[in-house]
C-alpha cells in the first residue's frame, strides 16, 4: 500500500469521482451494484454504489446516486468534467448478490441488468463483472493505476484449513464467555427506567446521566452533530434533552452503552472493527422506520432496541467456536444449507440461540429475547411476532445494502411468513430501501463519538 493512499468509503446511494492519484475508492456491496469508471490516460476515476435500478423523477432529483438510471449518467458526466475522455473510459461491475433461496425480490439481478444496459447504451466497455451469488463483496478502485481490488466477504474462511480435531462445544464454554461481556452500565439502566416511567421526569433523567461524565459529553456531541443541524451550539444536557426529545435520548443511551460491545472485530463472521455496530444501528433505524409506518409510533423504540441487539450472540459464538467456522462455510457451499442451518449442525448452537442466553442473563424483557432468538426464524415467535418480523426484514434489507452483512448476511433466507405478516411485497421492500440512505444519516454521529 502506498504510504500516501487516502481511502474513501462510498456508502449506499453515493458516488465519488476524483483525479487524486493517492485516492482509493471503496464500497461494501450486497444486492447493490458497484460500478467503477476509469480513464487510464487522464488518471480519472469514480465509483457509484447503486441501490435500485430506477425511480421516479422527483426521487432521482433528490438522491441521484441511489438509482442506476441517474447515478451512471452523473458518474460519466463528472469523470468527463475532470478531464476524462469518454472514448477511453472503461467500466467494471460487482455486487448484485441475492438473498439465499429468494424467489421474489431479485433486487441484485435487477440492479445488475439495468447498470449493464446503461453502460452498453453509452458505449462504455465493461472489462470485468463479478455479479450474483449469495455473498457480499468489497470493491475498491485505485486512482493511481486503475487497479481493481475485489474480494468476496468470507473468502478467508473458505480458504482456511480445517481443524484436525473438533471438540464439542459445552454449555459451560458459552456461559463463561457470556460472563466476559460487560452488562449495561447501571447509569444507563437507571436512565432507561426513568424514561419509561409515566410521567417522565426530565430532571431525574439529567441527574442520572450526570453521574457519567463521558456519557454526558457523548450525548452533547451527538446533539451538536450535523445530523440534527441546530443553529447554535448546545452546551447543556437540559438543552440537549429538550431538543432531541426523550425517545432520541433513550436510543442514544442504548447505542452508546452497547458500542463497546458491538464495535469489536469478529473474524468468525468476517466482520471488521465497527461493522457489527454499524449493522446493528442500520437495522435499528430501519426497524423504527417500519414500526412507525405500521402505526407503532408510540412504542417504536421497542423495535429499535430489538433490532439493535439482534446479533449480539455472534460475539460469544464467534469467540467460542472461532476455529470451526471454516467447516460452517464448507457446509453452506457444498451442502446447500443456509448459514443458520450450518451453524446448528456444525457448532451445535446458533448465534440467535446464544444471543437469547445473553438477553436472559441481562434480564431483558421477553419481547427482546424473542426478537434475538428468532430473528432468522420469525415463524417461531409467540409473544412478539410483529416485532420479530420487523427485525427479520430489517436485517435482510441492511444486508442487501452491504451494511455490515458479514459472511452470513445473504446466506440466510428471507422468510415469507414475515413478509406476509407485515403485508410487504417486492414493491413495498423497494420503498423501504429507497428511504434507507436518508435514514442511515442518523448513524454517523453515533459512530463518531
Amino acid at each position: 500500500m502506498n504510504f500516501f493512499e487516502k481511502s474513501f468509503l462510498i456508502s449506499p446511494a453515493e458516488f465519488y469521482v476524483t483525479r487524486d492519484r493517492n485516492a482509493v475508492l471503496e464500497t461494501y456491496l450486497g444486492s447493490c451494484v458497484g460500478v467503477t469508471l476509469y480513464d487510464p490516460v487522464a488518471k480519472v476515476g469514480g465509483l457509484a454504489h447503486i441501490v435500485l435500478p430506477d425511480g421516479d423523477e422527483k426521487r432521482k432529483a433528490v438522491s441521484p446516486g441511489k438509482y442506476a438510471t441517474s447515478a451512471l449518467p452523473l458518474l460519466t458526466e463528472k469523470t468527463l468534467e475532470l478531464g476524462a475522455s469518454k472514448k477511453r473510459l472503461v467500466a467494471r461491475m460487482a455486487g448484485g448478490a441475492s438473498i439465499y433461496r429468494d424467489l421474489n425480490l431479485n433486487i441484485g439481478q435487477r440492479n445488475a441488468q439495468k447498470a449493464r444496459e446503461l453502460l452498453i447504451q453509452e458505449g462504455i466497455p465493461i472489462l470485468e463483472e463479478d455479479i450474483g451469488g449469495n455473498f457480499g463483496r468489497v470493491l475498491s478502485l485505485k486512482i493511481e493505476d486503475g487497479e481493481i481490488r475485489l474480494r468476496q466477504i468470507g473468502q478467508g474462511l473458505r480458504e482456511a484449513p480445517f481443524p484436525g480435531v473438533v471438540r464439542e462445544i459445552e454449555p459451560g464454554d458459552i456461559l463463561r464467555e457470556i460472563d466476559q461481556i460487560q452488562p449495561l452500565p447501571e447509569t444507563v439502566r437507571q436512565a432507561l427506567a426513568a424514561i419509561d416511567s409515566e410521567p417522565t421526569d426530565s430532571e431525574e433523567l439529567k441527574k442520572i446521566i450526570y453521574q457519567d461524565q463521558a456519557l454526558t459529553a457523548d450525548i452533547l456531541k451527538v446533539c451538536n452533530s450535523a445530523c440534527y443541524g441546530f443553529s447554535r451550539r448546545i452546551s447543556s444536557l437540559s438543552q440537549a434533552i429538550t431538543l432531541l426529545g426523550l425517545k432520541t435520548v433513550k436510543k442514544t443511551l442504548l447505542a452508546l452503552s452497547l458500542k463497546k460491545v458491538l464495535f469489536q472485530k469478529i473474524p468468525s463472521y468476517s466482520l471488521r472493527t465497527g461493522e457489527m455496530f454499524r449493522h446493528a444501528l442500520a437495522c435499528a433505524f430501519t426497524a423504527e422506520l417500519m414500526a412507525k409506518e405500521k402505526g407503532h409510533d408510540r412504542d417504536s423504540e421497542k423495535f429499535f432496541t430489538a433490532a439493535l441487539l439482534h446479533d449480539i450472540g455472534k460475539i460469544v459464538l464467534g469467540q467460542v467456536a472461532f476455529d470451526r467456522f471454516g467447516l460452517v462455510m464448507d457446509m453452506v457451499l457444498k451442502g446447500n444449507r443456509s448459514f443458520i442451518e450450518a451453524e446448528k449442525e456444525i457448532l451445535g448452537y446458533t448465534h440467535p440461540q446464544v444471543g437469547a442466553l445473553i438477553a436472559q442473563e441481562w434480564n431483558l424483557p421477553l419481547v427482546l429475547i424473542e426478537a434475538i432468538a428468532f430473528h432468522h426464524e420469525p415463524g417461531k415467535a409467540r409473544a412478539a411476532s410483529e416485532v420479530v418480523a420487523v427485525v427479520h426484514v430489517s436485517n435482510v434489507i441492511c444486508s442487501m445494502l452491504g451494511i455490515g452483512c458479514g459472511v452470513d448476511g445473504l446466506v440466510n433466507p428471507v422468510r415469507p411468513e414475515a413478509l406476509s405478516l407485515l403485508a410487504l411485497d417486492g414493491r413495498a421492500v423497494d420503498n423501504i430501501i429507497e428511504r434507507l440512505p436518508e435514514v442511515m444519516k442518523q448513524i454517523k454521529p453515533l459512530e463518531a463519538v
